[in-house]
């Protein structure tokens, strides 16, 4: 992909306010990165300049995003939903379901998305922009170290982490990225990955799932629970219909993935390490549920590498469907997000 070089400036990082929060922004000619690190380092912009397009989904219940939990009574994963704004932001290290870790008390999709990061520029040149963001557990021994770099006319940015267990017991762990993609790039868009293998997680109350839970078969076609039909996965739903539904994909020979618009001649793709995150959650939705907590507000599909499958933590371990860090050890990985303008076009995850 070419940028227009003459349209505006090379890598920089810059610190704003915008709606009464502190953000990192991160860009070169062609992509603006948001980084909010008080809030988990979460990312709430990533746009693509040419066309003017933001493909982070913005939740309408919770945006601008909220700095506080409601002052209610919490419940039904509340702490988390009241400042659930959408964007991209890292589940750790318990997974989605909230309950107890190793003693400690912790909510939807983990602790470290919820503390204060530390964020620093630690490079940048006509070549290159390079930020240091640091998080540290409060109820949990994990630090987790993430390294952002925009190279100069590269439509992407190049990503590692490196998860710390600062005790001195082997520690497990579900670790997921979640983002949520909405927007002008979504309508009549696909979801384009190498996975061979697709998944439905199995359901306490099948009723409320429209497909046919623990299921696994070739992707991207999933059995319906009524009409005896067959769904295809990789269609984003249409904005403002009844469809929804949540997948896992496996089995893939490289981690990738893409929201492709046809329409467009754009997508947005993620790669990484398939042996670190063999799995890759997806959400996708026209309108969402009609009640609490999205109140049928929520067009979105989500591509999620993730270690584990979508199950209570103490089912990930007892199939041991996490990943284990030694004491005072660490696990590294490398990812890449950015935009492509083929279909067929893969993002290199680099050395």
């Amino acid at each position: 992909m070419n940028c227009d070089a003459h349209r505006t400036h090379g890598p920089r990082a810059d610190w704003i306010k915008w709606a009464g929060l502190r953000l990192l922004v991160i860009e070169n000619e062609c992509v603006r990165l948001s980084v909010w690190p008080e809030r988990g380092a979460d990312l709430v912009e990533f746009r693509h300049k040419a066309s003017d397009l933001d493909v982070l989904w913005k939740n309408p219940q919770v945006w601008p995003p909220r700095r506080d939990a409601l002052d209610l009574p919490q419940g039904g994963r509340s702490e988390f939903y009241d400042r659930f704004h959408g964007g991209w932001f890292v589940s750790l290290p318990n997974g989605f379901f909230p309950g107890e870790y190793e003693g400690a008390p912790l909510g939807c999709h983990g602790e470290l998305h919820s503390v204060p990061w530390s964020a620093e520029i630690v490079a940048q040149s006509d070549a290159a922009v390079r930020v240091r963001l640091v998080g540290r557990g409060v109820r949990t021994p994990w630090e987790l170290e993430r390294v952002l770099e925009v190279r100069a006319g590269e439509p992407q940015v190049r990503w590692t982490e490196r998860l710390v267990n600062r005790s001195r017991t082997r520690l497990p762990v579900a670790w997921l990225h979640h983002p949520g993609f909405g927007g002008p790039l979504i309508d009549g868009a696909e979801l384009v990955t190498t996975a061979r293998t697709v998944l439905t997680p199995t359901a306490d109350r099948p009723e409320l799932g429209q497909l046919r839970p623990g299921y696994r078969g070739a992707w991207p076609r999933v059995p319906e629970q009524a009409g005896g039909g067959t769904r295809d996965c990789s269609r984003v739903p249409a904005a403002g219909s009844d469809v929804e539904h949540v997948v896992h994909l496996t089995d893939f020979p490289a981690g990738w993935g893409a929201v492709w618009n046809a329409a467009r001649s754009l997508g947005f793709g993620l790669r990484w390490d398939e042996s670190f995150f063999p799995y890759a959650w997806s959400w996708a939705a026209g309108r969402g549920h009609p009640s609490y907590p999205i109140w049928g507000r929520c067009h979105t599909v989500t591509l999620q590498p993730s270690t584990s499958p979508l199950l209570p933590f103490p089912r990930l371990l007892e199939t041991n469907q996490v990943r284990w860090i030694e004491g005072g050890g660490a696990a590294e990985t490398r990812l890449a997000a950015g935009f492509v303008t083929r279909r067929d076009e893969q993002l290199a995850l680099g050395p």
